[in-house]
């Protein structure tokens, strides 16, 4: 009867969406479509065919609407109380309680809305939506879709109103309402954070094994500050040739194939660093890595700005940044460990082995977080809208985009602020830190002490990053960057003084805090100030800003130490450049606040 020949899916899902079409529930033709209710054929099947359809789409209770639906259906951005009041207003005002349109202005009561209103609201914005996705339909595709619409509508206003109310009557307040969305705006997906951040824990824990191992192949290969500065430059001049292709490819394909295979690059690379005997050959295993991790870290960052709204994005990025920095807080400890006991290069190849285990484990628990467009029952699975840009129109829109942005005075100046960022801590924390602490001819410390001291700024990062970004989506991202690079310029310049353990302790601390700060106040302040469609690039373009930074600090530092011979001048020389560009940021982010209140004062 169903003329089923391959019995995949698909040539079922056919089948059964033509028996949905096509004939009503009392056995009527598609004729007969003021019968028809397009949903299954009525009763339980209408529910089913929703609710089957749902899970499909990974939506976790079809019950209730997900809440990434209902933020497209109501346009949000911002989140803030006055556009949500703006979108409950208009509900109430366009929409009569009879389902009728704004004309019949004698139905409407003011006091509220009820379902029937979000129903008629619903039917609009799918119409709205569909119309911008869809293919030219001949006249009957036309009017099955219209009929398919207006029941979607009915079963989405459904879950809609389940959201806010228990009761099936009754009406909704706008205090109500704005105080649901904003709640649901603020809490965290948490079915999609945990597998990511228990990623995170183990690409941390990998890269904070290689962390005290990294100054003894460079006592072991014999090479100058200069030298391993140009090691570790390396690694950003990767990354940053990396961003604009990642972050085509993860918007192309997806964030979750992104999340897999860039582990195997990055392998690779930490691999063959315990194979290395000469600078180039360092110097190339460190470019593959910096490859591998572009590709990861904007995967990385795409998923989060998925799952999240303006409203919790810090709060989002703070337990997959935690997992990450407890991560780099075990992998030292171990790392420390297995320098000592069974050497330098073993170790690296045990890395380089565990990254391949860590694309099995994120192949197995990561979902695929990237929606394109809205979808409805109605499409079908080849639906895609308009074709597909080649990868070279992706690139050129790419770039294309960086210029507009960069003309947003927010995008530039944090840009700018993220170079003169990356210049200090590639110089510092990368460069320089590392050859301190194990001078001979200073504190000569083994690759155990190297792996405490990262341990314990880690732990710091662990406990401060949930509180801290509470405290940034409160008080704002700004200040956050603004604090983080206070306290840490403050700690570069103060640590050459040090001459007692428990000083050197409380210097890393204040270090550890601002890196805490930093870690997700950046990367939310951008993600905010732009829309979904330039995220992407403009997320990228920030890295980008970091990368040069990265870059230039990474081997002017090792160049600074190598001409004055004195690694604590170099180190105060990076406290400086960033102290310089901190209060330039503050000053800019003040000046524009002034032209933006005398702008509204004028208006």
């Amino acid at each position: 009867y169903l003329k089923l020949e391959t019995f995949q899916p698909d040539e079922i899902r056919d089948q059964f969406r033509m028996i949905e079409a096509n004939y009503s529930s009392g056995n009527q033709t598609a004729d007969d479509s003021s019968d028809k209710n397009g949903a299954g054929g009525g009763g339980d099947r209408r529910s089913l065919s929703s609710s089957s359809w749902l899970e499909e789409l990974g939506v976790d209770n079809p019950n209730k609407i997900d809440p990434r639906r209902l933020y497209q259906y109501l346009k949000l951005e911002t989140f803030q109380p006055d556009e949500i009041r703006d979108q409950f207003r208009m509900i109430e005002a366009n929409y009569s309680s009879g389902n009728q349109t704004a004309d019949d202005s004698s139905d409407k009561n003011g006091s509220g809305i009820n379902r029937s209103q979000i129903q008629a609201f619903l039917l609009d914005r799918i119409g709205e939506i569909d119309s911008e996705d869809a293919s030219p339909e001949s006249k009957y595709e036309e009017e099955k879709t219209l009929s398919l619409r207006e029941k979607f509508a009915v079963e989405e206003a459904s879950r809609m109103w389940n959201l806010f109310k228990s009761d099936e009557g009754g009406i909704l307040k706008e205090d109500e309402f704005v105080e649901v969305v904003r709640e649901r705006a603020r809490s965290l997906d948490r079915k999609r954070v945990l597998p990511l951040t228990l990623s995170m824990l183990l690409v941390g824990s990998s890269v904070g094994v290689v962390t005290p191992a990294m100054p003894f192949v460079v006592q072991n290969i014999g090479l100058t500050a200069g030298e391993y500065g140009l090691v570790v430059s390396a690694f950003a001049l990767a990354k940053m040739t990396g961003n604009i292709p990642s972050a085509v490819l993860v918007e192309r394909h997806g964030r979750k194939p992104y999340l897999v295979y860039t582990m195997a690059m990055t392998a690779v690379g930490v691999g063959g660093i315990g194979l290395a005997s000469s600078f180039e050959q360092l110097y190339l295993c460190r470019l593959f890595t910096g490859l591998g991790v572009a590709g990861l870290s904007t995967a990385v960052t795409m998923t989060v700005t998925d799952i999240s709204t303006p409203l919790n994005r810090a709060s989002t990025f703070a337990p997959i940044m935690s997992a990450f920095s407890a991560g780099t807080a075990l992998g030292p400890a171990i790392g420390g460990i297995s320098v000592d006991y069974i050497g330098i290069n073993p170790t690296f190849y045990a890395v380089g082995v565990s990254y391949i285990g860590l694309a099995a484990v994120n192949h197995m628990l990561l979902r695929e977080t990237k929606q394109q467009h809205m979808e409805f029952p109605w499409h079908s699975d080849d639906d895609n809208g308009e074709p597909k840009a080649t990868i070279r129109d992706s690139f050129e829109s790419a770039l294309g985009q960086w210029v507009p942005l960069l003309s947003q005075p927010d995008i530039r100046n944090v840009c700018i602020m993220n170079g003169f960022y990356w210049i200090a801590l590639a110089g510092s924390q990368m460069t320089l830190l590392p050859l301190i602490l194990t001078n001979p001819d200073g504190l000569a410390m083994t690759a155990t002490n190297v792996g405490q001291v990262y341990m314990g700024m880690s732990i710091v990062q662990v406990l401060g990053n949930p509180v801290l970004a509470k405290m940034v989506d409160r008080i704002g991202k700004v200040p956050g960057i603004l604090g983080g690079c206070t306290l840490i310029s403050t700690a570069m310049a103060t640590l050459p003084m040090c001459t007692e353990t428990y000083q050197l302790a409380g210097i890393l601390g204040i270090w550890a805090t601002g890196s805490a700060l930093l870690s997700t106040s950046p990367l939310a302040f951008i993600s905010d100030k732009v829309d979904d469609q330039k995220r992407a690039q403009a997320i990228a373009l920030l890295r980008t800003s970091g990368d040069v930074g990265f870059l230039i600090g990474a081997s002017s530092m090792g160049a600074i130490a190598d001409w004055t011979s004195s690694l604590d001048l170099a180190m105060q020389s990076s406290s400086g450049i960033l102290l310089t560009a901190t209060g330039w940021f503050a000053v800019r982010n003040w000046l524009n606040l002034q032209i933006e209140k005398e702008k509204e004062h004028s208006a």
